[in-house]
């Protein structure tokens, strides 16, 4: 009897214990950009996850579109079907990336009416807009073990265009935004009114590694922009995760407390690449959107595959030359959006993947020394060598010892010989890339053409393209 009394009691104590216990679990993705194919596989997860976890959480941190055609063109309303499919999943939260700004402010308008949960974000402010506001945080508060465990999770955007998020600036008119560096300060003390702090991010890895070293009041820091893939316990005792893009990847992030503080965090990324099963409703959803006859419209034919960037940026950059009968075109690496693209015929989904943007086309006239120097700045604000039609160039970039560096000088050529410096020549170039043209230019007028247009026209008057091995810049690295 004294033995079974004593069973008894370390049977209650152990109880006792394992009530103070509180497991809270995300699942997080970040940089979808459309791509809802994946989308059945993450809601298969999310449907075995709950039957363990009940308490799931499912966040993004944000550029929930811009990369799909099926969802970005999609006739009722664009981004319609990955708002749904958010919605049917049970995403209980997401941050505002750069690329939501795509579908201008109707577009952010119309994604915080149709979502069932709310888009967040701390240091964006449309001052002009009055009827669209974005919390800061959400609060989100889950029963565990009898017990309420009160989440808080912030979110901040990235602001390296000059002081605005890489978006079109068109598209944010009448919109304020502070430097998340600034901005964050303001909410830290919001971490002594929760159990547990969250920072939901659309930065990019280099600074939320940053923030996460700074501001040990996070918990945990889930992360977005730069298209990494992170799971990393900083010695402060942040958990960074990311998630890397286009849905290829998941991370699930399973958080401990007890007594109401932390003591334990792991976080595991799913390859959903290599997830088997899917959730067959959502399959169907998935197919439904797929099955829109427009996108499977053939307009051109591609005699050999477009093997990398460097084809399809002189596709591009083609085709807005033919369309405005311009001497020269440009086109920035950063609207290409396919690192490489198949041969054989071309349809509209495949040009609205690769060109999501659709910019206005915008004719310059430039000098030869223009042109030369607006090749330089166009690749310092993109990051990359620019893509060109009509001409080939020659450009320089400073390397330092610590890896960094800076575009400096480009020497352009036309037919193999050196670009006349004083001659002045038409070149087109996006309205994206017309922003960083100002001052640079002799005159600007917008063409009333847009790239997909040109792309289009370019197609259906030329049979089999072939970009083989095509390469219209020289890179030349010089070190210190």
């Amino acid at each position: 009897m004294k033995k079974l009394f004593y069973l008894l009691i370390i049977s209650v104590l152990l109880v006792s214990c394992a009530s103070k216990e509180q497991e809270v679990v995300f699942l997080s993705v970040n940089d979808m950009h459309g791509h809802i194919e994946n989308m059945p596989k993450l809601a298969y997860i999310a449907d075995s996850l709950r039957n363990i976890y009940p308490h799931l959480i499912i966040v993004s941190a944000g550029d929930n579109r811009t990369g799909n055609a099926y969802n970005d063109k999609y006739p009722e309303h664009p981004n319609l079907p990955m708002i749904n499919l958010m919605n049917e999943i049970g995403f209980e939260a997401s941050a505002l990336g750069n690329h939501e700004f795509d579908g201008n402010i109707d577009g952010i308008r119309y994604f915080v009416k149709t979502a069932n949960f709310p888009l967040i974000c701390a240091n964006t402010f449309f001052t002009g807009y009055p009827d669209l506001k974005l919390p800061p945080y959400v609060t989100i508060t889950k029963n565990i073990n009898g017990k309420d465990v009160k989440i808080i999770i912030l979110s901040l955007i990235e602001t390296t265009n000059e002081g605005r998020p890489s978006a079109h600036i068109r598209n944010m008119q009448n919109v304020d935004f502070v430097d998340a560096k600034d901005e964050i300060k303001e909410y830290l003390h919001l971490k002594d009114s929760c159990d547990m702090f969250v920072l939901l991010s659309h930065l990019g890895m280099e600074q939320e590694l940053e923030f996460a070293a700074e501001y040990p009041q996070f918990d945990l820091i889930i992360g977005g922009h730069s298209h990494d893939l992170c799971t990393e316990q900083l010695p402060d005792g942040v958990l960074y995760t990311q998630s890397k893009y286009y849905l290829k990847a998941a991370t699930i992030t399973k958080i401990k407390l007890v007594d109401g503080k932390v003591v334990e965090k792991e976080a595991q990324v799913i390859n959903l690449n290599k997830v088997n099963k899917v959730d067959e409703r959502i399959q169907k959803e998935v197919d439904k959107y797929y099955a829109e006859p427009e996108f499977h419209v053939v307009i051109g034919h591609a005699k050999t595959p477009f093997n990398d960037k460097n084809a399809l940026g002189a596709f591009l950059a083609d085709a807005q030359r033919y369309i405005t009968k311009a001497d020269i075109a440009m086109q920035n690496p950063g609207g290409v959006r396919f690192d490489n693209m198949h041969g054989g015929d071309i349809t509209k989904a495949d040009i609205y993947d690769l060109d999501p943007f659709n910019n206005s086309l915008v004719i310059c006239e430039m000098t030869g020394k223009q042109v030369e120097d607006f090749l330089v700045n166009a690749s310092i604000k993109d990051h990359n060598c620019t893509h060109v039609s009509g001409i080939t160039y020659q450009i320089d970039y400073q390397q330092s010892e610590e890896g960094s560096g800076l575009f400096t000088s480009a020497k352009a050529f036309i037919n193999g010989k050196r670009i006349n410096p004083k001659k002045v020549y038409k070149v087109t170039i996006n309205s994206y890339m017309a922003l960083w043209a100002k001052g640079e230019c002799l005159k600007m007028e917008d063409s009333g053409m847009s790239s997909n247009e040109a792309e289009f026209l370019y197609l259906k008057d030329h049979n089999d393209v072939d970009y083989q091995n095509v390469k219209r810049y020289d890179l030349r690295i010089i070190e210190e």
